[in-house]
């Protein structure tokens, strides 16, 4: 899947590059630069140095792409029963193999477990694991019975050496205990759980929600330790109701209608960010589409046997509704096009009115994967985002919103993570699919293929036709 180029460089010229100026929106002719110790030291420089040396040739050298929502440790389970084997373990590796493969040097884990995912960061740390930097959540803040309603804590042995998945402060206090409980384990981001309707929408079901009093003392504690809170929801009620709330960004979209232009306006008033995640919300919707890309031998590198079989057995029922319904963990939007378009025409509608969007995927969330992040960004830019401005969203602005300001932009001072690529995605972002190197806080790698995967039969001709 990835491979590195030899030794660790203490320094190194690059020579022949074309660096994307991520700010000014502009593609260099080919120069040097010089990374040292994994920082980028000079930018266009004369000299070169006697130290080892890559030659580009004239590859586009891109900011590391940067996914603002992931679960990076998904083993790819639906409502399994059961305890999950060991194999797990090795695809939460083969994940951030194949992220880091993608030109992606940075997640953000949205729901892991903090101790299993911290040994995970260990790993690629200690260069034992190939993987992106993960900035993680650890648990989500909900309550009893509240979103995600198939999670539950557990028991308070094995919570001490995983880390919960889930948390349910009874109390303004507790809540506040528990933020500062995942602060000192190392999370970076606070996630909430706030879906008050099940995902299945057409019974009227509701779901409790964290209280109002509890979601404040979250925000609160968070925002004491310069940490955001981000907020899963999909409802347009819900919406209405979070945006009241000093939180920072809502993840994923409103699919069940389409948003009024007040309540656009009061979203933009809020000053909330959206991260949209159109790539979770399609696969959703069409889920069936990807079933040649699961018998694909690409996929066998992807996926440990286990997932393989299980992901291949929900893709070729997706749209069979005779059989087992895995409604717990798709509900209304297994193989609903409505719920994507309205999601489709909500997000065009925010982002027209101003409203700051990110990019990210939600890989790990069964139908989406790693490499997908390229295709996210030719959604965004189906909703109006220029290409430079989708690029921003997984680069320097990404960079912005998971609090990692010394990456997103090739600039004197910053970490030498890029992204090495062929064509120029300011003229066509498919350019991200064609990965030559990756390099990572110096390290650099060479994936085994020298395109991403086609997860979807006639992609291309999908976008042509909205």
């Amino acid at each position: 899947m990835i491979k590195k180029l030899g030794k660790a460089f203490n320094r190194l010229l690059i020579k022949n590059a074309r660096v994307l100026d991520v700010e000014k929106g502009e593609l260099s002719p080919p120069q040097k630069i010089i990374i040292e110790k994994g920082i980028i030291r000079e930018t266009g420089t004369e000299a070169e140095p006697d130290c080892d040396s890559i030659d580009l040739d004239g590859l586009t050298l891109s900011p590391g792409l940067i996914d603002c929502h992931v679960h990076i440790l998904s083993p790819y389970l639906t409502e399994q029963k059961g305890i999950p084997g060991l194999w797990t373990l090795k695809q939460m590796e083969r994940n951030c193999r194949a992220t880091l493969a993608a030109g992606v040097v940075c997640v953000c884990d949205m729901l892991s477990p903090i101790k299993i995912l911290n040994r995970v960061r260990r790993k690629i740390e200690s260069g034992n694991v190939d993987g992106p930097d993960i900035i993680a959540s650890g648990g989500i803040f909900s309550c009893a019975g509240g979103y995600p309603e198939a999670i539950s804590p557990v028991a308070a042995p094995i919570g001490a050496v995983t880390g919960q998945p889930k948390y349910e402060p009874r109390t303004p206090a507790q809540a506040k205990r528990l933020v500062n409980y995942l602060y000192n384990l190392g999370a970076g981001v606070i996630k909430v759980g706030y879906t008050r309707l099940s995902r299945q929408l057409v019974d009227g079901r509701t779901l409790p929600a964290i209280s109002d009093e509890n979601l404040r003392a979250v925000c609160n504690a968070a925002h004491e330790l310069g940490l955001k809170v981000r907020v899963h929801h999909n409802w347009s009620e819900d919406m209405n109701h979070l945006i009241t709330f000093d939180i920072d960004t809502l993840e994923h979209g409103v699919y069940d209608r389409t948003l009024l232009d007040e309540e656009i306006q009061d979203v933009k008033e809020s000053g909330v960010s959206i991260v949209p995640t159109l790539t979770i919300n399609d696969s959703q919707a069409r889920f069936e589409e990807k079933l040649g890309f699961l018998k694909s031998n690409r996929a066998k590198e992807y996926f440990e046997p286990e997932a393989l079989r299980h992901l291949t057995w929900v893709c070729s029922t997706w749209t069979d509704f005779s059989g087992e319904s895995y409604g717990g963990s798709f509900g209304y939007t297994r193989a609903n096009r409505y719920c994507y378009d309205a999601e489709l025409n909500n997000t065009r509608n925010l982002f027209e009115a101003g409203v700051k969007l990110y990019a990210g995927t939600d890989t790990g969330a069964v139908v989406a994967w790693p490499g997908e992040l390229a295709d996210e960004l030719i959604r965004l830019n189906s909703i109006g985002m220029s290409p430079l401005q989708a690029v921003r969203a997984a680069t320097a602005e990404a960079a912005e919103l998971v609090g990692r300001p010394d990456l997103g932009i090739v600039k004197n001072g910053k970490t030498a993570s890029f992204t090495v690529i062929e064509g120029n995605p300011l003229d066509d972002l498919s350019a991200y699919k064609k990965v030559r190197y990756v390099c990572k806080s110096g390290k650099w790698y060479k994936p085994l293929h020298d395109q991403l995967p086609d997860f979807w039969s006639g992609y291309d001709v999908h976008f042509k036709l909205r």
